[in-house]
């Protein structure tokens, strides 16, 4: 009998195709949280619960023209069977999806407009990796590195908060997309550079006497032989009654390449001069040259909006780790008097994202920071005003197919970040993006964590987290 009432209960709340009775048609849009209104989603995107505010119970239906495909009943929220939600993307891929919602309070129920939701016919990576925070950026406890299952709501601590306690750990990167191939700092206590290779785990400083700090931002060359880093003497002022309440500045910064297999720093006097600060370095996918970002130094943190860094890019020689001799100034179209910082490349090699803002190297707290992107071989100006919000809009990555963008916004409170996704289709098009989905839609009211550098891996990663513990707490390896 409890099997039975168990299978009933189910039955109402996940699988009733009827209608609820009495319902007040309206021609609003349902308010409903997450926004999923509109968006388009990978077809292997976990389910895209949400509640609509204010409501008792809620039912929603999924249709393609007269044909309901999936409804769901809940209290004010619905919770979408993982199994059912994965038939109906895949059974609709490059489809557009019809999204009625019915909601309930006080006992009268309404119905809403229909919203539409599309399901591209490309995926998106399986997992993403980012790091979890307290958004004031000033303390290492509890602060941890975490993969996540895109495709479900499972989340695991690869670099677990328990095991690095003193320990600030930072700037994760993965060599082409790879789960068993990455790097990331360890500062503070048991301060190093983690680099995990197959079958091989080691714990290097890059600080050498040629360089003024041990390598900040990364960024692998695509052979997994070189990685850039940039050298930065970074510091933090607290604002009393800005919005930005933190600046994030260097006092210099240059660029160098560290030969993995040699472990061995490579400098280029043109890079690491202190005439101008040089930083965030990125690997064209060809892996045949590397943006960076250039700036006049200013007396910092005082005449930090006078602090405007632009995009260049150089040629380098795989064979000898060498930069060349052609540094070349890449135009952006946008204002000349902002600040254009983290440049990513799309796998193609033919979009290039970044971040402007009216100045500064790290505008996480910028209100007016946004993301841009310029078409490489016609230098034109690609239009991001779906995917930017009045709120800061920084940290971004490519997926490995070039079809989906992640980036981190803080237009939910203007406190904490989150991690969106937009689809950018083969014409060009950055379509409206859609917050990472979790199972229940009321996760990021009670999470007092800000998700960082969200970046795309192909797979789970698989080294022990107590594996990383005891690299970190080894013998750090000195660079030559």
């Amino acid at each position: 009998m409890k099997i039975i009432a168990g299978f009933l209960l189910l039955l109402c709340i996940y699988g009733c195709n009827s209608r609820p009775k009495n319902v007040t048609e309206c021609l609003q849009a349902p308010n409903i949280f997450p926004n999923y209104q509109e968006v388009t989603i990978p077809v292997n995107i976990a389910p895209l619960n949400f509640k609509v505010i204010d409501a008792e119970k809620v039912e929603v239906e999924f249709r393609k023209g007269e044909d309901l495909l999936l409804s769901c009943r809940g209290k004010g929220k619905i919770d979408i069977p993982l199994k059912k939600w994965r038939t109906l993307l895949e059974n609709n891929k490059g489809n557009t999806l019809e999204v009625k919602v019915f909601a309930s309070t006080n006992g009268e129920w309404k119905g809403y407009k229909p919203f539409p939701m599309t399901v591209a016919v490309d995926s998106i990576d399986p997992y993403l990796a980012y790091r979890l925070i307290e958004p004031g950026y000033e303390l290492g406890k509890r602060m941890g590195l975490f993969q996540r299952d895109l495709s479900s709501f499972q989340e695991k601590a690869f670099v677990d908060p328990k095991l690095t306690e003193g320990s600030c750990v930072n700037c994760h990167a993965f060599c082409n997309y790879s789960p068993k191939h990455f790097m990331f700092h360890s500062r503070w206590a048991n301060s190093g550079t983690i680099i995990v290779e197959p079958n091989h785990i080691r714990k290097v400083n890059t600080k050498t006497n040629a360089v003024i700090s041990p390598g900040a931002y990364r960024m692998w060359h695509p052979s997994g032989k070189y990685i850039a880093f940039s050298n930065n003497q970074t510091h933090q002022a607290f604002h009393a009654f800005s919005e930005k309440k933190i600046e994030v500045y260097d006092l210099a910064s240059g660029l160098m390449i560290y030969d993995v297999k040699k472990n061995k720093v490579i400098t280029d006097h043109r890079f690491t001069q202190k005439n101008s600060w040089k930083t965030l370095p990125a690997w064209s996918p060809d892996g045949k040259f590397l943006y960076f970002c250039e700036a006049k130094p200013q007396n910092m943190p005082i005449e930090y909006k006078q602090l405007k860094y632009q995009l260049y890019r150089v040629a380098f020689d795989e064979k000898n780790g060498e930069l060349l001799d052609s540094i070349e100034k890449i135009e952006t179209l946008a204002d000349s008097l902002k600040s254009i910082v983290f440049p990513t490349i799309s796998p193609d090699g033919k979009s290039l994202l970044y971040t402007v803002a009216e100045s500064g190297t790290f505008p996480i707290w910028h209100k007016d920071s946004d993301l841009g992107m310029i078409d490489l071989s016609t230098g034109r100006s690609v239009d991001l005003s779906k995917a930017n919000s009045h709120f800061p809009d920084s940290y971004h990555a490519w997926s490995s197919n070039g079809r989906w963008i992640a980036f981190t916004s803080r237009r939910l409170d203007n406190l904490y970040t989150h991690v969106y996704f937009a689809y950018f289709d083969k014409e060009g098009h950055v379509h409206k993006p859609f917050l990472l989905p979790q199972e229940d839609p009321n996760y990021y009211t009670y999470l007092l964590k800000s998700y960082n550098i969200p970046e795309f891996i192909k797979g789970a990663i698989e080294t022990s987290p107590y594996q990383l513990e005891k690299a970190m707490k080894g013998k750090v390896k000195n660079a030559i």
